[in-house]
């Protein structure tokens, strides 16, 4: 089966949809499961070859500006149809935030909407990573949902339990909590910081911040972390604090999870679908003052911290991105066979 993919964020694009693209990729090529083509938006594509060939982990990577005429489907990962194609189109949307979170701005608004609603016109077959976003694209975008299907995410290998030989100097394991993220109002960042700034912050406990691109007075903010040093933050945090009111999935969670990282997230969107009951939960993700309660018990409870840890990694164990890749491919070869009755 012939893939074309549309690869025009695949080099810069450092959002867990990049994580999920490449782990994707990366497991079609190892496999040689099927034959992708990466589209990208250049004119000289086979100058960009050298680089996807070492993100995807294989030599023998095809480049292409447009759709070739003898692909069989076109997978669009992105949250939308950013390439045109008279092929089958199946689209990935992760979540359909800026529907459930409009912009204020109606230009703003039309223009981060559109792609959602492009897909929605154009898809053939909708793949999303949870049960909880299948029911905003029904509902928000008004596809029905034999046209979805749910293909979770899954942490990468490197996620796991174990020391933490990257961890800074300046962080003692243990004494620090840990928020991986955006900062946008979805992910109910000022929420954690006020419950932080009440409990443990006077208690000398850092809140430390990756990838918000913010500063916070107090915490301690990283930006662009490689990969073995996110780990071990996940490793050595007291606990990892997942605010979240709206989420497709919840990546930092699963990664959390299975490095054996106490685990603390909002009841709310896709969070329970992803921790199960390997993590501690906030009933009212907005409350300052359960916040409170949960990083005050989390910081005296070692016992508790101790089961879930242990409990983390069991959780994370039932995903995969090879399992990720095969369901993924599943549904392209399904649109395939469907075209051709």
């Amino acid at each position: 089966m012939k893939v074309a993919v549309d690869a025009h964020n695949l080099l810069t694009d450092r959002r867990g949809i990049s994580v999920y693209v490449r782990a994707v990729l990366r497991e079609w090529y190892r496999a040689r499961s099927c034959d992708p083509v990466l589209i990208v938006k250049h004119p000289l594509p086979a100058l960009l070859k050298r680089r996807l060939a070492r993100i995807v982990g294989c030599d023998e990577v095809r480049v292409a500006a447009r759709v070739p005429r003898d692909a069989d489907v076109v997978w669009h990962p992105w949250n939308g149809t950013f390439i045109d194609s008279d092929k089958r189109n199946v689209v990935t949307i992760h979540d359909v935030t800026p529907f459930a979170y409009p912009n204020p701005r109606p230009e703003k608004r039309r223009h981060e909407q559109e792609p959602f609603l492009r897909s929605a016109r154009r898809a053939d077959a909708i793949i999303t990573d949870s049960a909880f976003s299948a029911g905003e694209i029904v509902a928000h975008l008004g596809l029905p949902g034999e046209r979805i299907t749910v293909v979770p995410l899954a942490a990468d290998a490197e996620f796991s339990p174990g020391p933490s030989p990257t961890l800074r100097s300046d962080l003692a394991r243990e004494r620090y909590v840990l928020y991986v993220g955006a900062h946008d109002e979805r992910k109910n960042l000022r929420t954690l910081v006020d419950a932080w700034r009440g409990t443990l912050q006077p208690r000398g406990i850092p809140l430390v911040l990756i990838g918000t691109g913010i500063g916070v007075d107090g915490a301690i903010s990283m930006e662009d972390i490689p990969a073995p040093d996110l780990r071990d933050l996940y490793r050595g945090a007291l606990a990892v604090a997942v605010p979240s009111t709206y989420e497709g999935f919840g990546l930092p969670a699963l990664e959390a999870l299975a490095c054996g990282a106490p685990l603390i997230v909002s009841r709310a969107a896709s969070l329970p679908e992803v921790a199960g009951d390997a993590a501690h939960y906030v009933e009212d993700p907005l409350s300052v003052a359960e916040w409170s309660d949960a990083l005050t018990r989390l910081a005296a409870d070692e016992p508790y911290r101790e089961q879930l840890r242990l409990a983390g990694p069991i959780r994370a164990s039932s995903y995969s991105w090879s399992r990720t890749a095969a369901l993924t491919l599943d549904v392209l070869e399904n649109r395939i066979r469907a075209t051709q009755i």
